[in-house]
């Protein structure tokens, strides 16, 4: 291809250079490859790696969903197939589902990977109120086990 430019007064230039130009589909990077721990406690920061490619080798930029009303910018760039490390922390129990995806510089975007992470509820077990709860239920039976035991 030869390219000729005309200005606003007619003027114009003379042919460039003969060009090659290929046009090409951008197709957008594979979806994400999430992994992290499947269980956690609230308060503490949790590593999770992130990973994946794009056909045309482009850079990759990621984008966070963690599942809990906070999301990251677009973060990057970084090279295709590089695996990322980001940490979060989540402040109440619950299930989360951890969503990704990846854009190259194109901005062409992946679907959504997904891992799911569960803040589970603690239960504390008090041998105390556990004592309490057998005394009221059953008064009868301390005398007792005092009595089978010779206290």
């Amino acid at each position: 291809m030869t390219v000729k430019a005309k200005d606003t007064w007619g003027a114009t230039s003379s042919k460039s250079e003969s060009l090659i130009v290929t046009i090409t589909d951008n197709t957008p990077p594979n979806i994400p490859e999430v992994t992290g721990p499947a269980e956690g406690k609230p308060g503490k920061p949790y590593l999770f790696n992130m990973v994946t490619s794009d056909a045309q080798d482009q850079n990759i930029y990621y984008f966070i969903d963690w599942g809990d009303n906070t999301t990251t910018d677009w973060l990057g760039p970084y090279v295709s197939g590089t695996e990322i490390h980001i940490t979060h922390t989540w402040t109440t129990e619950g299930t989360y589902s951890v969503k990704v995806k990846a854009k190259d510089i194109m901005d062409s975007e992946s679907d959504w990977g997904t891992l799911s992470i569960v803040m589970p509820v603690e239960y504390r077990f008090s041998f105390s109120i556990f004592l309490q709860h057998l005394w009221e239920k059953y008064p009868n039976l301390f005398p007792l086990l005092q009595h089978l035991l010779g206290y």
